[in-house]
């Protein structure tokens, strides 16, 4: 008998080290994809800060979340996606990094409507 897979929608909105909702997200998606679920992940707002090159969370005892996300392909989970317009806004360009999809907010609309689970943090 074969299982059909729920969808989970995990959202990043908060910057990186302001809190650890950051890092409670990862860890939640960690979690989904070392159990073989369908998990997306969704950075929008101030998450995108997280996508800068060289940070030094150490300073402050935080873990670097940039390595964390280029990582997740490993634990199988490979639907990274990033707002195109919260990216823009604050002057990013993930584009330079394979994992991440850029997506648009008409096409979040999208994502949300097909997925099972929705969890923001």
């Amino acid at each position: 008998m074969t299982q059909i897979k729920k969808k989970l929608l995990i959202i990043q909105t908060k910057a990186p080290f302001g809190s650890s909702s950051i890092q409670e997200s990862l860890d939640l998606v960690l979690a989904a994809g070392t159990f073989d679920q369908d998990v997306s992940l969704l950075i929008e707002d101030d998450a995108c800060f997280q996508l800068l090159d060289e940070q030094e969370p150490e300073i402050i005892n935080r873990k670097n979340t940039t390595k964390i996300l280029n990582a997740l392909p490993i634990y199988g989970v490979e639907k990274i996606l990033v707002c195109s317009e919260s990216a823009a806004a604050r002057g990013l360009n993930p584009n330079k990094n394979d994992i991440f999809k850029l997506v648009s907010k008409k096409e979040i609309k999208n994502i949300y409507s097909e997925s099972d689970t929705v969890i923001r943090f």
